[in-house]
């Protein structure tokens, strides 16, 4: 992915982040909620390429860090671009960011319908270690999410 950049998000990418959040989830976050963790500090990056002479943001990644733990709460890739490496790409930058910060634990959570993210997160070494039941809203009902960890970082690929 020699095309792909990645820089710091910015309060000016909210609304194309929104977007590209609700044209992937069932019950997307809301500009208010990605404003809210904006300015509660949460880290974003986006993951960019040139198109058409101008920025396409393709993907985004939201995380916390405190002290040497980080979580991933937000992990999200345009669908045109889905399932052509781009969530591999902008996971292995938000890795190299934690070797960078020297944090030694990641965590995430993940719908258990979310068979393409587990088998993402399962191939760089994030394991399950919990369960929540009905965790998350989903189109009828509520659905388990499942909460993984990676506690030795990986050297980039």
């Amino acid at each position: 992915m020699k095309d792909l950049r990645f820089r710091k998000m910015v309060k000016a990418d909210l609304p194309v982040i929104t977007k590209i959040e609700s044209d992937c989830q069932s019950h997307p976050w809301t500009l208010l909620q990605f404003l809210d963790g904006f300015n509660a500090g949460h880290e974003g990056w986006v993951a960019c390429k040139d198109y058409e002479h101008r920025e396409l943001i393709v993907g985004f990644a939201i995380f916390s860090s405190v002290l040497d733990e980080s979580t991933l709460l937000n992990i999200c890739v345009r669908p045109a671009f889905q399932k052509q490496g781009y969530g591999r790409a902008i996971l292995d930058r938000l890795l190299e960011q934690a070797r960078s910060e020297n944090i030694e634990s990641i965590f995430l959570e993940v719908r258990i319908s979310n068979s393409s993210a587990i088998r993402l997160y399962e191939s760089i070494g994030f394991e399950k270690i919990a369960e929540r039941r009905d965790y998350y809203p989903a189109i009828i009902g509520r659905e388990d999410g499942l909460v993984y960890s990676l506690k030795s970082i990986p050297d980039a690929p």
